[in-house]
């Protein structure tokens, strides 16, 4: 460990390694030209054998900036315990086990202590700090987009995967982690192309990145709060490029729309989603979060409603709470004035199970918001009320 910190030293190199059972995981950073260095020093060096390289390509920021190298393993004794060597968790090491490709998560995490941990003398680890969990946040979020939502793009515009990563990949990567919300924005209209609408950006970039969060968290790389910070990016993004958007004209028949998360749902990525759709296309959605069901029904009860847009996690399936939405519409519907009340539920849960929504006892499932208008009406058409206004009225 000292030879290596004193060459990365040398070279302008940071990063960590990782030792388990005569196996390693290292993560060098810095010049392209003392990484490859480093890299033949390894290569020739007779210890090593089953080399693979598993992530190689530009970075905009280093990760381990303050370590040289540090050594992580486990059962480290009092006499290692200290600055250069940390102890992973037993979740990070079997992460690396069972998924040596998603090693990077994982090595990342390395440096993000859970709440309340201490340094070896029993003070407060300033890596705990507010700040490191942004950091993480932000990693989670650039491997998110590297990893899964780039490929995705690249394949849209019909460019080559062997750009990845490129500078544009790196750029659309920084995206949501981004304070600059100008440049956020700029990129969002860079994706667009020349459309003027979202046709090009919900079904391959937002809800992907979603589910792929949750995927990440299912997978132990990140947090809940990981998910829940890059959800809210993604509602930010999306809140901001709705302000860009010209809207459509509005439909020859306008109903009244609410659009909610399920009581109790913390994630309201689908119904930022959704609203911003409707109102792109010239709807007029009234947006709510009500904290339980006695709230939900007094806004169904309050007001004229014709159609109730109920949404889940877009990041997470949420199957055990599939009880609960039924018990909800249930309550929902008996306590509207409008006794005909179209329900469309929405969520990851139904994208990939694709249920249509009854097994809850909605009307309609979307397995995606591009396009929820069509759903709306389809189901409108279908009770034979599309063109008809509230009784009474």
């Amino acid at each position: 460990m000292q030879a290596a910190q004193a060459r990365n030293r040398r070279e302008a190199i940071t990063g960590v390694m990782l030792y388990d059972d005569s196996h390693f995981f290292q993560w060098l950073e810095g010049p392209a030209e003392g990484v490859g260095r480093i890299m033949r020093s390894i290569r020739e060096d007779p210890r090593h054998a089953d080399l693979e390289v598993l992530t190689d390509g530009p970075a905009v920021e280093r990760r381990f900036s303050d370590w040289d190298m540090r050594l992580a393993t486990r059962d480290v004794g009092r006499a290692l315990r200290g600055s250069d060597v940390i102890e992973p968790s037993p979740a990070i090491i079997e992460g690396l086990r069972r998924h040596p490709q998603r090693a990077k998560g994982f090595l990342l995490r390395l440096f993000a202590p859970s709440a309340g941990a201490t340094d070896a003398f029993g003070a407060p680890d300033r890596l705990s700090s507010r700040a490191t969990m942004s950091r993480t946040t932000a990693s989670v979020l650039r491997t998110a987009f590297l990893d899964s939502v780039v490929p995705t793009l690249l394949d849209r515009h019909r460019l080559p995967r062997s750009t990845r990563p490129s500078s544009w990949g790196v750029e659309l990567s920084e995206l949501l982690v981004s304070d600059d919300d100008t440049a956020s924005l700029q990129l969002i209209r860079e994706l667009r192309g020349d459309s003027d609408l979202l046709d090009g950006l919900y079904a391959p970039l937002f809800e992907p990145a979603a589910r792929r969060l949750g995927d990440l968290w299912a997978d132990d790389i990140c947090s809940e709060i990981d998910v829940t910070l890059g959800l809210a990016r993604l509602q930010a993004a999306i809140r901001l490029l709705g302000l860009d958007v010209p809207r459509l004209p509005q439909p020859s028949v306008q109903r009244n729309v609410l659009v909610v998360p399920a009581p109790g749902e913390a994630h309201g990525l689908v119904a930022s989603l959704d609203s911003e759709w409707l109102w792109s296309r010239g709807w007029a959605p009234q947006r709510s979060f009500p904290a339980n069901d006695r709230a939900l029904e007094d806004l169904v009860a309050d007001a004229w409603i014709d159609v109730l847009d109920l949404s889940l996690s877009a990041a997470f399936r949420r199957k055990d709470r599939l009880t609960s939405l039924r018990r909800t519409i249930a309550l929902a519907r008996r306590a509207s004035r409008n006794s005909e009340l179209l329900v469309i539920v929405g969520g990851r849960i139904f994208a990939e199970h694709q249920t249509g929504g009854f097994d809850v006892g909605a009307d309609r499932a979307s397995v995606t918001s591009q396009g929820v208008d069509k759903i709306l009406l389809a189901g409108l058409s279908a009770q034979g009320i599309a063109g008809a206004g509230p009784k009474g009225a």
